[in-house]
């Protein structure tokens, strides 16, 4: 009997020494959170509610400073392609690479049959229609004294437009050669002179060569002395971005210059989801070229940013999110589009709206 007692003994404490084994297994297993279609339930007095950090976003005044490459280009109407609209040998050329010229200055001159040709054409014209208003001139003394008919009188003033007509047509013919036809000369070659007030940055010119009007135009005329520097911004960066306002511009690590916004887009690049803003920059030293890659560096005012420890954000597959708290323990996923405003510290542009209770730190242990 008491060799059966012990035996039963012995089984009960093993038994009740595995249950009790089982069950202190399944408490240290238990999940402390659980996840939910758009968030996470955290377990109330779990250690992992412990290294939750939780913070109240409330909306500040800040200065929010932020950069983006730019390009350099020259400011609209400051650079001139100097070309023909027609076939031309060039006969002497007046400037040199590097020059600087004032609008209106010959550059180069040309002999061309269509220019001779249009020349011609208007002096002819412009004879023909002196030659009928003095003509009309006198006879109209005869008209108001009875001694011309009144049919001889209409084709006298009809001859008189005729030959204006023709004078006009002759004289915007000339105009593509861009001179002025009074200064024009039969057998002169044509003169070439700048548009623009600015420096030859190009001169592509051969003395006796021949100019198609299909070919690329030889010399080119650009004012440098402002350019602008076009910068592609994010569509939420833009707000508060103004013409007006200073912006610096980075050429390297130890050359910046300043320049003051111009132009703040409007359409919205679909592909990059950028606005172009343009930066006009006062350029005398040169040490801004077209073509170039700078970077812009903006400085945006806002009377109500939300900024947050970047700690709080987190990828997901839609995006950046952040846990907002619905309820004690319980927090949702919401989008944000955010920007880095400085180390450790990042505003929120658009998915929060101010007095949101955020996990801030510890929010790393909901993905394990």
């Amino acid at each position: 009997m008491k060799y059966k007692l012990l035996v039963l003994t012995i089984f009960a404490s093993a038994f009740w020494g595995c249950n009790g084994h089982h069950d202190s297994d399944e408490s240290a297993s238990s999940p402390e959170f659980v996840s939910t279609e758009n968030g996470v339930i955290v377990v109330p007095e779990s250690q992992l509610s412990k290294k939750i950090k939780l913070a109240v976003i409330e909306p500040q005044t800040l200065d929010i400073q932020f950069r983006t490459t730019a390009s350099v280009g020259p400011k609209s109407g400051s650079i001139a392609d100097i070309g023909l609209p027609f076939g031309g040998r060039v006969v002497r050329s007046f400037v040199k690479l590097g020059d600087q010229v004032g609008r209106g200055q010959t550059l180069f001159e040309v002999n061309s049959s269509d220019y001779m040709e249009a020349v011609k054409a208007y002096l002819e014209g412009r004879s023909a229609s002196d030659l009928a208003i003095a003509n009309q001139r006198r006879k109209e003394t005869l008209y108001q004294r009875g001694m011309l008919s009144d049919r001889e009188w209409e084709e006298i003033c009809a001859e008189t437009r005729n030959a204006e007509n023709a004078c006009e047509i002759a004289r915007r013919s000339l105009a593509q050669f861009n001179v002025d036809p009074a200064s024009v000369h039969a057998g002169e070659p044509l003169k070439v002179v700048s548009p623009i007030a600015g420096r030859v940055v190009r001169n592509d010119l051969v003395i006796g060569g021949y100019l198609d009007e299909e070919d690329d135009a030889p010399m080119t005329v650009a004012d440098l002395s402002t350019v602008w520097v076009t910068a592609n911004v994010k569509a939420a960066q833009v707000i508060g971005l103004m013409p007006g306002q200073m912006v610096k511009v980075e050429i390297d690590a130890s050359h910046q210059v300043e320049g003051k916004i111009f132009y703040v887009g409007e359409l919205l690049d679909e592909k990059t989801r950028t606005l172009p803003v343009v930066i006009e920059c006062v350029n005398t030293e040169r040490v801004l070229k077209p073509g170039m890659f700078v970077n812009a560096v903006f400085l945006r005012h806002t009377e109500s940013a939300l900024t947050i420890p970047s700690s709080a954000i987190f990828q997901g597959e839609g995006g950046k999110f952040v846990y907002v708290q619905d309820s004690p323990g319980h927090f949702n996923k919401v989008q944000v589009v955010v920007e880095n405003i400085e180390k450790g510290l990042t505003c929120v542009l658009s998915g929060l709206t101010g007095g949101e209770t955020v996990i801030v730190d510890g929010g790393i242990y909901l993905s394990e």
